[in-house]
């Protein structure tokens, strides 16, 4: 098993995403997910970080049909993601597989593999929110 970084940029660089904004959008009170879509693109892979406390981080991430994150689990932390946009195919260890879309929330244990990817023709939006700089184990 290979320890990945816990630094977001590189995990999401390495999961194909093209453009990062971890700083100009963190801990505004109100943003408008529409907004970033305006800023960041309706055809394009990006993230941004939108919560970073010691308790939690949450990244609004947009991500193209077929692209999703790289198998890993997190040996630690759980993690939770609110879907707000798209079609999404969910991989967690142990669990079949399961389709999400806008208004689903899904919840992974601690040391739990897991795989998300994008389904079909539109881009797809998820809210993901666990430990700040959590760990990513990748096989």
């Amino acid at each position: 098993m290979v320890y990945n970084s816990n630094d977001v940029k590189d995990v999401l660089k390495n999961d194909g995403v093209d453009v990062l904004d971890i700083v100009n959008f963190q801990n505004i009170s109100n943003i408008n997910v529409q907004e970033l879509v305006d800023k960041f693109g309706k055809n394009n892979s990006w993230a941004v970080r939108v919560t970073f406390n010691k308790r939690f981080g949450g990244v609004v991430i947009q991500q193209l049909s077929g692209e999703g994150n790289r198998l890993h689990m997190h040996p630690n932390e759980a993690e939770c993601w609110v879907i707000l946009k798209g079609k999404w195919k969910w991989f967690i260890e142990g669990q079949d597989d399961m389709e999400v879309s806008e208004g689903s929330i899904v919840n992974v244990p601690p040391n739990s593999f897991h795989q998300i990817t994008c389904l079909g023709e539109e881009p797809g939006i998820r809210f993901a929110v666990t430990a700040p700089d959590v760990d990513h184990a990748y096989k």
